[in-house]
């Protein structure tokens, strides 16, 4: 009997401890669905890059494919005397024809741009997940290694949730520099920012961590940021540069600058700062991962055929062809 009432009494607290649990991992989830990706199928305008201030034979249009299979829609925009290439990571709402706008500053500057769409953005397959969308990022990395310029310096920018990506893909894959731009710290942080009121920061976890990141950065590094950003906080920026060890960092605030509208704010400045940047990077200095071995590759091959045909649910992706663009 003593057996069975000590029983019930801890009965009840465990059980409350696990639905308490539980409801936790419920919020945490929900939480990063519903903030944290916000993609949309269809483009802002259209798919025509020569509607966003793009020359159209400047722009190749190409599909990345993952290591689970999922095709990734991208773009790579060619300048015409390229002084670095970057892979841009954007935003967490629409697909890259909400960023393409601010591509052809890139290439006026003499920097390509390879411009792609996480899983589950745009024409891209897939759902997009917090694990998923790094491992888009580091099979576009690897994607951009291989179709770039080999005489001029890589960057990775990362604006927003993209810079948080970015971030952890840069951890994968060795770039010549770094850019972030309104970009939060940690998920905790961000979360905290949008719901004061709500500890939800407590739950946030830690998959997002870009202030760790930049802690052992050993490239050269440039923040920017806008004074009033409403999304993140401006303060984020400054602890993000104050941590760095990054062997040259700079960070420039666009004053009144919101989350969305620094290049309307600043564009000229910005894309001087950025043309500097890519000025003064070293050439080629970056150590890229060795490839897996040949059965690594056959294994790896196979799996992603039988994934892509389970995971592909438009027939225009069936179809799809990765080209390489004409560098």
């Amino acid at each position: 009997m003593r057996r069975k009432k000590a029983f019930q009494q801890l009965a009840f607290p465990l059980l409350l401890g696990g639905a308490t649990l539980a409801a936790l991992e419920v919020g945490r989830r929900l939480f990063r669905h519903l903030q944290l990706f916000c993609p949309t199928h269809e483009p802002l305008k259209t798919w025509d890059p020569a509607d966003y201030g793009l020359q159209r034979h400047r722009v190749d249009e190409m599909w990345i494919e993952t290591d689970d299979g999922e095709l990734l829609h991208s773009w790579y925009c060619r300048a015409d005397k390229p002084i670095a290439s970057a892979l841009y990571c954007h935003g967490n709402t629409g697909n890259l024809t909400n960023f393409a706008d601010v591509m052809h500053h890139f290439v006026d500057a003499g920097i390509s741009v390879l411009l792609f769409d996480y899983r589950g953005f745009g024409r891209s397959s897939g759902i997009p997940t917090l694990h998923g969308v790094v491992d888009d990022g580091i099979a576009a990395a690897r994607f951009h290694e291989k179709i770039r310029p080999k005489n001029v310096p890589s960057i990775l920018y990362g604006y927003s949730i993209g810079g948080a990506i970015a971030a952890q893909v840069i951890r994968h894959h060795s770039f010549d520099g770094f850019i972030l731009q309104s970009t939060f710290t940690t998920l905790p942080d961000i979360a905290h920012a949008a719901f004061p009121k709500v500890p939800i920061h407590h739950i946030a976890g830690r998959v997002f961590d870009t202030l760790s990141v930049v802690r052992t950065l050993k490239v050269p590094l440039l923040i920017l940021h806008g004074t009033d950003d409403e999304t993140c906080p401006c303060w984020m920026a400054h602890k993000l540069h104050d941590a760095s060890s990054a062997p040259h960092k700079r960070i420039y605030a666009v004053d009144g600058g919101r989350h969305k509208d620094l290049y309307d704010r600043d564009c000229d400045n910005l894309v001087w700062l950025i043309h500097q940047f890519a000025q003064d990077l070293p050439r080629n200095q970056h150590d890229v991962a060795l490839p897996p071995s040949i059965t690594d590759q056959i294994i790896d091959a196979g799996f992603r055929w039988i994934r892509r045909q389970l995971r592909l649910r438009r027939p225009e992706l069936a179809n799809a062809v990765i080209r390489s663009p004409r560098i």
